[in-house]
């Protein structure tokens, strides 16, 4: 199950009061049951992206304000993502908090994968969100890393270019712009962050050499910790998540990936309801949203990883009831 911190969570609980929201209103609204102690409305130290998206999702409603995530992003604190804004915070240039970034991440929010590349000039931050993530959640992060870097670098630190694999209104992406102070686009195959490879070197205002080394061993601790208890189903769903494409992926390189036999892998996901075919349709499913009339249906067939378009053709109808070729010439939504 993907599951985010406590702190990430009630973070947003925090902004919500600071608005007129109480916490306890909030929660009751959506259902929310994950405590470790509820009489003293302690919450559990991970919650589900389930409520997560339930909180952001009660909130743009309750708020009419369709870009509820990257209003609260706005309001990020480095406390907000535990120890790692604290490495973050200890890192010696940007180059430093990116690394930190990519390798714990995930005691933050175990709801996608973060990736870097440096290409000539342009520097990129691309995020891949679990499937059920909704817009709101990706709107939180990509503005609290810029919220984040700017507060520790320069307020007047901008991007090259955001983009965004959603749909937004022309106004949106205004208040975005503005903001971002650089272009937004939109509709685009990955959420990612371009950014001047020239700002990887510039100095944080609060290096401090001796303090990063040790919040990257107390880092190192709890990330450990955390893997030993994640489920098989996540570990897989970011090893899918994190090829450029899904040709020749498989039960049995999946299974070598995570150093087990195809059989111990196939027990373990029955335990936790699922199987490989599952995950990989869904990554499959996750995908073809962002491929669908961006590529010909050949490429994507491809990209999916089925030996043919005629496999590609069939798992399409079997999803949703039509051919590929059918939805592009309709524009039906998925």
């Amino acid at each position: 199950m993907s599951t985010l911190a406590d702190h990430y969570f009630s973070s947003c609980l925090d902004y919500l009061e600071t608005l007129g929201l109480s916490s306890q209103v909030v929660l009751l609204a959506i259902n929310f049951n994950e405590y470790s102690n509820k009489q003293a409305q302690q919450l559990a130290p991970r919650i589900s992206l389930t409520s997560y998206n339930a909180l952001l999702d009660y909130a743009q409603h309750t708020l009419n304000e369709p870009l509820f995530g990257f209003k609260l992003g706005q309001q990020i604190r480095t406390a907000d993502f535990g120890v790692l804004g604290y490495l973050i915070e200890s890192s010696n240039n940007l180059a430093s908090a990116i690394s930190a970034l990519l390798n714990y991440d995930s005691l933050v929010a175990d709801i996608g994968k973060a990736q870097f590349e440096q290409q000539s000039d342009i520097a990129v931050i691309r995020w891949l969100p679990h499937s059920s993530c909704n817009s709101q959640v990706i709107l939180r992060n990509m503005t609290a890393w810029v919220g984040v870097i700017r507060q520790l670098l320069n307020s007047q630190l901008s991007p090259s270019t955001i983009y965004f694999t959603f749909s937004l209104s022309d106004t949106e992406k205004n208040r975005l712009a503005n903001w971002f102070n650089c272009p937004i686009e939109t509709n685009a195959q990955y959420n990612q962050i371009e950014f001047p490879s020239s700002y990887l070197a510039l100095p944080f205002k609060t290096d401090n050499t001796q303090i990063n080394l040790v919040l990257k061993q107390v880092s190192e601790q709890q990330l450990s910790r955390f893997q030993s208890q994640q489920l098989l189903t996540e570990k897989i769903n970011h090893l899918l998540m994190a090829k450029s494409d899904l040709h020749d992926c498989n039960l049995i390189r999946t299974a070598n990936a995570l150093n087990m036999t195809s059989r111990t892998l196939q027990r373990h996901l029955k335990r936790e309801q699922t199987s490989f075919a599952d995950l990989l349709q869904s990554e499959r499913k996750r995908r073809l949203q962002l491929y669908i009339g961006k590529y010909a249906l050949s490429t994507i067939a491809i990209k999916l990883g089925f030996n043919d378009q005629s496999s590609f053709n069939r798992a399409f109808k079997r999803w949703y009831g039509y051919s590929p070729l059918y939805y592009v010439k309709h524009k039906y939504m998925l």
